[in-house]
């Protein structure tokens, strides 16, 4: 039986105003820090979009075995605390491509037709890596992935190659069109190239919000492995390509702090997804503290990231 404290956590959870609130939420305090910069609003909007797509994925295979849109309104959620991500660029894209690749990578569990959702999620990995080279060292781990979706075979890994050299190619064509053909060198170089480890280009503000999306990715992270055995088989597999592809961006972090922007935009995924689960399927003492814990740090978080915005430290 549900306690009487944890039902505010139930409706939270649950209920149809949560997301119209993370939403209202997020619309402020984006407000808040672009007022005088309204081109902005191209962040806001991707993120959105990128919000949306994680409902349809979580959705789509029944990631959660309740109704909620807590995924969503926690990744709105981290996206307006996170005031360093309110800045217009083509960066503000990748999260939607990411959830793009994820969607059909997801897609590919047992199906006949795995190649051609394999082609189209390292697609998007490729169109990814455009914006963000250190993202194609996640092909190999993808392909790992494959593996446990009982969907790797000569046919889809070949898809993924094909998939993910398309951007490439095309790019290719348009230099040898203009009559350029050396200008694809710098793209393909990135691709390989290891930039020196230079934490120097962090700042505090950086350093804060990478420990608390680390911090809510590593405790919601293992807090689901716990109860993992509660879910079907392939929403295990499922969830926990969430939790990898957590590690493996944090380690590209930690590799490559210069992309903290485009990385920390990505970590908000996993981190949103596993700490929605949690809170809508758990509800006992510890969840609730937990729950009120995440509400608080989050506060603190984005009453933090205001004040640098504002005061310019």
């Amino acid at each position: 039986m549900l306690s009487a404290r944890n039902r505010f956590q139930y409706q939270i959870a649950t209920g149809r105003g949560t997301l119209p609130v993370a939403v209202i939420l997020t619309l402020l305090i984006w407000a808040a820090t672009s007022i005088h910069d309204w081109l902005n609003a191209g962040s806001l909007v991707a993120f959105g979009f990128a919000s949306y797509l994680l409902l349809e994925t979580e959705t789509k295979f029944a990631l959660i075995r309740t109704r909620t849109t807590l995924p969503a309104a926690s990744f709105l959620l981290l996206y307006a605390a996170t005031v360093f991500l309110h800045e217009a660029s083509m960066s503000c894209v990748l999260p939607a491509l990411f959830i793009l690749m994820l969607l059909n990578l997801f897609q590919s569990y047992e199906s006949t037709h795995a190649p051609g959702y394999l082609f189209q999620s390292f697609l998007f990995l490729g169109l990814g890596s455009l914006l963000l080279p250190p993202l194609a060292w996640i092909t190999p781990l993808l392909y790992i992935h494959t593996i446990s979706l009982r969907a790797l075979n000569a046919r889809s890994f070949f898809a993924g190659i094909m998939g993910f050299t398309l951007p490439y190619w095309f790019l290719f064509a348009y230099f040898v069109w203009t009559d350029n053909v050396t200008g694809i060198y710098p793209y393909l170089t990135q691709l390989v190239l290891f930039q020196p480890i230079d934490y120097s280009v962090l700042t505090l503000t950086h350093y804060v919000s990478w420990g608390v999306v680390l911090l809510f990715s590593i405790t919601f992270g293992v807090l689901y492995l716990q109860v993992a055995y509660k879910d079907k088989v392939q929403t295990r597999i499922l969830l926990r390509v969430f939790i990898w592809m957590s590690l493996w961006l944090n380690i590209l972090l930690a590799l490559q702090p210069q992309y903290v922007k485009e990385l920390l935009s990505l970590a908000l995924i996993p981190a949103a997804m596993m700490s929605a689960h949690y809170f809508a399927l758990t509800f006992s003492r510890i969840s609730r503290i937990l729950f009120h814990a995440t509400l608080l740090i989050w506060f603190l978080f984005c009453l933090f990231n205001l004040w640098m915005h504002f005061f310019n430290f």
